[in-house]
């Protein structure tokens, strides 16, 4: 018998946890095959510090958002979709895939296989969980800013080796990107005033505030810095009709999210897409919920990757 006062109890001891809880970023690099059967992922190595760090040529670096627990959930939910809507594999640029993974879950690996045995279970956990989601979504951007903290070691080697690395975020990745950056600019000259070129950043579903861009926002010199030039070098991908940004994101944060309404800032070039993904947000590992949004998106998908110089 799974009853509320279980469901209390467990809520308690996940938020007892939250403290010790690390993100433990890493940088994956591997390769993206595409076969008879469809598209393959084959891990190359791990790279454990920025110091082993060694791209050779047009890095791609991915960030994926919360509640994952390893690169291969990753993988499977958000890279391998990803790569089969946009043709990544069959590109003919000499590219470097990466995968920046952290620990982003909401709740314990324990707690979340305890939790989906079934729908009711699950229902009653999460709205039970919601007297305290802000709590636990603030964990998960702490996390976010340890994660950024790493990334950003690994993108300083790719600008002092002429690189600047392509970002491919999703969701919660994008205040890990955009964290990473905002640290690179504070230490780099050169990035910050333009003189070298910042890359190109994929922004899909931001869950950050929809003024982070805005002149007072968090990001806004991030934002400022991908604006420079001709090119579009930064793409905003926003549904109105999102669940997870306009229902667990809003009673989190108590803000409207970027992912679902676009940026405030509206110098930043952003994507409409409610129509093709509706309430999907990516293959939506956090609650298990229908609809594959890559699938859904796929010519657009095709389209921005064109633009964004990925394929």
């Amino acid at each position: 018998m799974f009853d509320m006062k279980k469901i209390f109890q467990l809520i308690n001891s996940e938020l007892e946890s939250l403290p010790a809880t690390k993100a433990d970023a890493r940088l994956i690099r591997f390769r993206i095959l595409n076969e008879t059967y469809g598209v393959r992922v084959d891990f190359i190595e791990e790279i454990d510090s920025p110091a082993r760090f060694n791209p050779k040529s047009n890095p791609v670096i991915f960030v994926h958002g919360v509640d994952y627990a390893d690169d291969r959930e990753a993988v499977a939910d958000f890279i391998l979709p990803l790569a089969e809507a946009t043709g990544l594999g069959r590109s003919r640029r000499t590219t470097e895939f990466y995968l920046l993974t952290w620990n982003s879950m909401l709740f314990s690996r324990g707690t979340r296989d305890r939790v989906s045995v079934n729908p009711l279970k699950r229902l009653k956990f999460y709205l039970a969980a919601s007297l305290w989601w802000s709590r636990f979504w603030r964990d998960a951007e702490r996390r976010a800013d340890e994660a950024a903290h790493a990334l950003a070691g690994f993108m300083e080697v790719c600008f002092d080796r002429g690189l600047a690395p392509a970002g491919v975020t999703h969701s919660a990745g994008a205040l890990v990107w955009a964290g990473a950056m905002k640290r690179i600019m504070a230490s780099r000259p050169d990035v910050a005033t333009g003189l070298t070129s910042p890359g190109r950043w994929w922004n899909l579903q931001p869950a950050m505030p929809d003024e982070a861009f805005c002149d007072q926002g968090d990001y806004a010199a991030v934002a400022a810095l991908y604006a420079r030039g001709r090119q579009a070098n930064h793409v905003v991908w926003f549904s109105r009709m999102d669940f997870i940004l306009g229902a667990l994101y809003r009673f989190a944060r108590k803000a409207p999210a970027m992912g679902q309404f676009g940026a405030r800032n509206r110098s930043v070039r952003q994507r409409d897409v409610t129509w093709l993904t509706m309430e999907a947000h990516g293959n939506n590992v956090l609650m298990r919920l229908p609809g594959n949004f890559f699938a859904r998106a796929r010519r657009a998908l095709r389209v921005d990757a064109r633009v964004l110089g990925l394929v």
